[in-house]
């Protein structure tokens, strides 16, 4: 049976991905778009900056947050080049099947 969504798990990244930094929203920007690449599924996913915190000496951290069109956690638009296989492969498991004769 196909995997219907990729495998993510709620809460911190166990690989300590920092996400509010923009080199660490990216990285997770590209992970949410190959899973989801991966079995079928086109995901417009982007990196924004959402705040700038001054520190004492001058200097600001800006804080990024990865934004996507999923609705509810699931995609809405199949990746051209992965539907066409998942038809293909269909048909060709209906024409591998044994048909039923009729009485």
């Amino acid at each position: 049976m196909p995997q219907l969504y990729p495998r993510f798990h709620p809460g911190p990244s166990g690989g300590r991905l920092d996400s509010f930094s923009e080199r660490g929203a990216r990285e997770l920007a590209r992970r949410i778009r190959e899973a989801w690449a991966r079995i079928g599924w086109d995901v417009e996913v982007r990196v924004e900056r959402i705040a700038s915190e001054e520190l004492g000496d001058g200097r600001s951290i800006a804080h990024f947050t990865v934004r996507s069109d999923l609705i509810n956690g699931l995609p809405q638009r199949r990746l051209e080049r992965r539907s066409k296989q998942c038809i293909d492969q269909h048909q060709d498991e209906a024409a591998a099947r044994p048909q039923k004769r009729a009485a």
